[in-house]
């Protein structure tokens, strides 16, 4: 029963974090924002999700050359503690101009959080598939409207995440971190000074600061040219895109950049799909189907497989229109959910870090994520023609991880790389 409540706990820890990441911090004072402070604030999501993957990596390095669990839990409940303070302050001091600032802060709360519980839980099934869970769960963020019972209007948000969600998160952190606080982990070796691996944190600078960059770049394009054909710059985004996941991947250690590959293709594949609103009580139905295709790929792990599924979603994006009924939504949004829980559970990094990286990148901003909202499918005004330019880009980043993957599984041994090193084998990742 213990590991069965400590994966509760990383679950909602990592579904805190990913709210944070994924929707930007609001208060009342966002009444009080002209126009320009509230684009600010929608800018700075992207920004704050490059900075919560570096600052997750970061700490899961950082936290994992203690080798005890309890100094694992008890970062993670830093990083809630800190957050839940944020939205505290927000609601007495907080200001218009104020709101970009705080969004970074909550970003960087919820990297610690992300780090801390990614190196608690990742050094056990149980914990993982909780975590990985929750930080697969981000496809429907889009449900919490109705989920949290917030109004159509955007003014009506008093806080994203709310904070009793974060005071539950807190909660469950503290009974974790008691529960586990005699426990010394492995025993470390005797050495002369303690490794720290940079070279996950390096990835996780190279992936998150280079598709910031060029997303950003795609986005004045179309801002300052809204009436031509951008396909050659959709084109570079993309392949720079699947560039950044390959330094990435080949700066993490054996095969742990099977996650990389995969979480980009995901966000891609995911963003072509659509967040249409579904009811409230389908966040349930699809965090259950992930749980499914966590459980399978667990079982019988495939890369292939996981990159059919997600090029059957990128298709299924080109090929269907954005009239199609709600049936066609419904079972497309039963396949992401299963895909994305089989994705996270196939990836099966061997250090921690990768595994946070890993998850922590499935909020990053996407070629699709930045395109005009009428060009996304099940967005588009009635009558408007379907525009396949979101499933194209979707598909070229599936097919250029793909590459990836197959030359990475090629010229990578699986496991731990070997090493003369008595104490190698008791590093967290090797450079």
């Amino acid at each position: 029963m213990g590991d069965a409540f400590d994966a509760v706990t990383a679950f909602f820890g990592a579904a805190v974090a990913g709210v944070t990441l994924f929707l930007p911090v609001t208060f009342s004072s966002i009444r009080e924002s002209t126009p320009y402070q509230i684009t600010n604030l929608w800018d700075s999501v992207p920004r704050g999700a490059a900075i919560g993957v570096i600052v997750a990596v970061a700490v899961a390095v950082l936290v994992g050359t203690a080798f005890r669990p309890a100094t694992a839990w008890a970062v993670a409940l830093l990083g809630t503690i800190a957050q839940l303070a944020n939205h505290v302050a927000g609601r007495h001091v907080s200001s218009a101009d104020m709101l970009t600032t705080q969004n970074y802060v909550d970003a960087a709360c919820a990297g610690i959080l992300l780090g801390g519980l990614g190196v608690a839980a990742l050094r056990k099934p149980v914990l993982a598939g909780g975590y990985a869970l929750g930080c697969a769960g981000f496809f429907v963020f889009s449900d919490l409207a109705d989920f949290l019972d917030i109004e159509d209007d955007p003014f009506d948000v008093l806080e994203t995440p709310p904070s009793w969600l974060i005071g539950l998160a807190m909660v469950l952190l503290v009974l974790s971190t008691l529960r586990n606080r005699t426990k010394a982990g492995e025993p470390e070796p005797a050495r002369l000074s303690i490794e720290l691996p940079v070279a996950p944190i390096l990835a996780a600078m190279v992936l998150a600061l280079v598709i910031l960059a060029v997303t950003e770049w795609l986005q004045r394009q179309y801002t300052n040219a809204p009436a031509i054909n951008h396909a050659v710059d959709i084109g570079l985004t993309a392949a720079a895109t699947v560039f950044a996941a390959t330094a990435a991947a080949m700066l993490l250690p054996g095969r742990d950049g099977y996650g990389v590959y995969l979480a980009v293709s995901l966000t891609a594949a995911a963003d072509a799909f659509g967040y249409a609103a579904r009811p409230g009580w389908s966040v349930w139905a699809l965090l259950a189907l992930t749980a499914v295709g966590l459980f399978a790929g667990a079982r019988r792990p495939s890369v292939p497989l996981a990159v059919a599924l997600l090029a059957g979603i990128a298709v299924f994006s080109i090929s269907t229109p954005p009239e199609a009924n709600w049936i066609l939504f419904s079972l497309g949004s039963a396949v992401l959910a299963v895909t994305a829980g089989y994705c996270c559970a196939t990836a099966r990094p061997q250090f921690a870090p990768s595994g946070v990286l890993a998850l922590a990148a499935l909020y990053l901003p996407t070629v699709i994520s930045v395109l005009p909202d009428d060009t996304k499918s099940w967005h588009v005004p009635d009558g408007a023609a379907h525009d396949t330019t979101p499933g194209r880009a979707a598909l070229a980043i599936v097919l250029g991880s793909a590459v990836g993957l197959a030359v990475l599984h090629h010229f990578r041994p699986r496991g731990r790389p070997q090493s003369t090193d008595p104490t190698s084998d008791e590093a967290l990742a090797d450079i």
